[in-house]
């Protein structure tokens, strides 16, 4: 370790004008951490103590082979550079040494990085290899030499072993594209421990993988480029199906390396309501976000310690209002934070750019038009390649462009009504799918813009559909978010439909594009377009019911498994929203089973996810129910409400503890006797006296 024979001689300081090295060079730039309030405290001091600073420096540098170009003014900043990365460590560590032993008390802080140096003249440097050592010095602490991983390898090459390095992370550089991985250069006679770095830290976000590929709109594409990079808040306006969503991944990803604190996607489908706490869970829940502060806080410290990242809320029209008030809240917190939103409508927030994304280019109705043609027009070229091989395998391949330009003009170069169209193609020839459409196109006269079109596509798909396969779609509309394979099989399952008609219904729903499955999530997604249309079905049939129950009864079963306390409640966040929609629905019907069997597990847990609300109301409800609805369920659930309200002496849920407990003794559940134990529950309430006998509703 250390063989580069560190200085202990008088050395020569650098020649004036002796010419500065181009070409792949290491950077080492120093400069004093906190010297403005050290010159203001004591001017007279600091003079004495930067001279003496320059002179270790220049000779340090002088012993080790390196050139220093002329000042540009960097104030008590010192700019070198070396031919060989190895000298400038050693010149680092050599002078950093000496400045410890001799001037304890000044703090400099040291950055190396090497890549190609560029001259702004024969006495100066200019270019991205200076810059980014300058960002990497600004990241540090007095005492600290940091380098960059570039510096690393070329050490570790030339000289295997010869050095200690600790692994500081990946960071996102002030102004620069990409993630830097910063190293600590240690030493026996240097300090090992430092605060934190002063930039943001570099992730990777969650931005979902594409289910299938991005196809046209180069200009909107460049366009919310261009925003992104100049704006702070984007907001893509369109109606439903007109491809807001996918214009934001894409547009995200091709930006995504001007965001090393990344990309983070939060769905706001399955918002309850425009309430800034439901927007603020659902962000808290999407990013992954712990800990025991109010949503809002948590929110603002992830991306107030990240690197320039950006945030995009899909869906913003369920709750316009909370989340314009969210965002400005984050924005005014959270300074290298963009935020990305999709919606019906602008959010109206200061500082917002909207772009309005609007249909797909179609074609000229044209007899001569071929497949070739069609590639290079946006929306034709969308179903070409959802249709695949079903083209030319269906039809002449003239027929066929000519019927592809039909279809799409007919549907208005709504995306989503050109993919369902295209998966129609798989069971049909292209000319009957032509005929279809140009028959919708006749009964969507008068209809409202792109929402008519779109409603009257899926209507239309959905004629087609076996009644086996339209059931599935309806009763698949009681999951409020994305859901698994197994759960979507048992709520389809049921009144004359078994696990293989089930598991063959949703298996044609994925084929007509109704469905899709997320591979990264291992999940599927309902689009809400689809998702609305098949609620409007399941309201109006005789479904609603049965689809409840066993949707009710798999989530009641899941939240189960949280009982034990041995899984961490972050895995419920996929479900978070299916639970709490079997625990309403059970509250407000006749069974109160589902909603017993999730409070006896989940009951004092909602405040810690984020819902107060819920937990006022589940104490509320079971208030009004009594042990004959499942006396041990009943007494599990009573526990642990009564813990969650253990904060409200005076909450009414405390006069059935007594009762709880006595029936919990006898059953020998054990849990719920030690949540019930004294010290956990109150008897000094106005409600103590209340009568607390079996089947009474109180």
């Amino acid at each position: 370790m250390w063989p580069f024979g560190w200085m202990g001689q008088d050395c020569v300081v650098p020649r004036p004008n002796e010419s500065l090295p181009t070409g792949w060079v290491t950077f080492l730039l120093t400069d004093i951490e906190g010297s403005t309030q050290a010159w203001q405290a004591a001017p007279g001091e600091m003079t004495a103590l930067v001279s003496r600073h320059y002179e270790i420096l220049e000779r340090g540098i002088a012993a080790h082979g390196g050139v220093r170009p002329e000042e540009q003014g960097e104030g008590d900043s010192v700019v070198a550079v070396f031919t060989d990365p190895a000298d400038a460590l050693a010149a680092a560590v050599d002078t950093q040494l000496e400045l410890r032993s001799e001037l304890p008390d000044l703090p400099v802080r040291m950055a190396l990085h090497t890549g190609d140096a560029m001259l702004r003249n024969e006495n100066n440097y200019v270019g991205l290899t200076i810059i980014r050592c300058a960002r990497i010095r600004g990241c540090g602490h007095g005492g600290q030499v940091l380098i960059s991983d570039d510096t690393a390898r070329e050490i570790a090459q030339a000289h295997p072993g010869a050095v200690d390095l600790v692994d500081l992370g990946l960071y996102g550089l002030r102004g620069l594209d990409g993630r830097e991985r910063i190293w600590q250069v240690t030493h026996p006679d240097l300090p090992t421990a430092f605060p934190p770095l002063k930039a943001g830290t570099s992730t990777s976000g969650n931005l979902p993988t594409p289910i299938s590929s991005f196809v046209g709109r180069r200009t909107d594409l460049a366009a919310v480029s261009r925003s992104l990079a100049t704006s702070r808040l984007v907001t893509l306006t369109g109606e439903a199906g007109i491809g807001k969503s996918r214009l934001a991944r894409a547009g995200a990803d091709a930006a995504g390396n001007s965001f090393p604190g990344g990309v983070w996607w939060v769905g706001l489908g399955d918002v309850p309501g425009d309430d800034v706490a439901a927007v603020s869970t659902a962000i808290v829940r999407a990013c992954a976000l712990a800990g025991d502060v109010d949503p809002a806080e948590l929110i603002a410290d992830h991306f107030g310690s990240i690197a320039d990242s950006l945030l995009i809320l899909d869906g913003h029209e369920r709750a316009p209002f909370a989340v314009a008030s969210v965002i400005e809240a984050l924005l005014a917190r959270c300074p290298d934070t963009r935020v990305l939103a999709t919606g019906r409508e602008p959010l109206r927030v200061p500082g917002e750019v909207v772009h309005a994304v609007s249909s797909l280019a179609v074609p000229e109705l044209d007899s001569d038009v071929g497949l070739d043609d069609l590639a290079d027009v946006d929306a034709t070229r969308l179903f070409i390649e959802r249709v695949a091989d079903h083209v030319v395998a269906a039809d002449p391949v003239g027929d066929a462009a000519t019927h592809i330009a039909s279809i799409c003009r007919d549907l208005r170069g709504v995306p989503l009504a050109i993919e369902l169209a295209a998966a129609r193609a798989g069971a049909t020839s292209i000319a009957e799918v032509a005929a279809s459409v140009e028959e919708l196109a006749k009964h969507d006269v008068g209809s409202v813009g792109l929402t008519g079109t779109l409603a009257s596509s899926i209507a239309w798909t959905y004629q087609f559909l076996p009644p086996e396969t339209q059931t599935a779609l309806r009763r698949l509309a009681v999951f409020r978010g994305e859901f698994e394979i197994d759960a979507a099989t048992v709520v389809v399952a049921g009144g004359g439909l078994d696990g293989t008609a089930s598991a063959s219904a949703i298996r044609t729903l994925f084929e007509q594009n109704l469905l899709s499955f997320d591979d990264d999530a291992g999940r599927v997604n309902m689009a809400p377009a689809i998702r609305v249309f098949a609620e409007e079905r399941l309201a109006d049939s005789d479904d609603l019911t049965g689809a409840s129950a066993r949707h009710g009864a798999w989530f009641a079963a899941l939240a189960e498994r949280f009982d034990d306390q041995t899984m961490p409640l972050s895995l419920l966040a996929p479900d978070e929203a299916d639970v709490l929609a079997a625990l309403e629905a059970s509250m407000a019907g006749d069974d109160p089973s589902v909603a017993l069997r999730i409070l006896a597990t989940l009951g004092a847990q909602w405040r810690n996810l984020g819902h107060p609300e819920v937990a006022d109301r589940s104490a509320a409800w079971l208030c009004t129910r009594t042990p004959s609805d499942g006396e041990e369920r009943w007494a599990a659930a009573v526990a642990r409400v009564c813990l969650a309200q253990s904060g409200d002496p005076g909450a009414a849920i405390h006069a059935f503890a007594d009762e709880a407990l006595a029936i919990a003794e006898l059953a020998g559940d054990e849990r719920t006797v030690e949540v019930l134990a004294p010290g956990t529950h109150s008897h000094s309430h106005p409600h103590a006296d209340a009568p607390t006998t079996a089947g009474t509703v109180r």
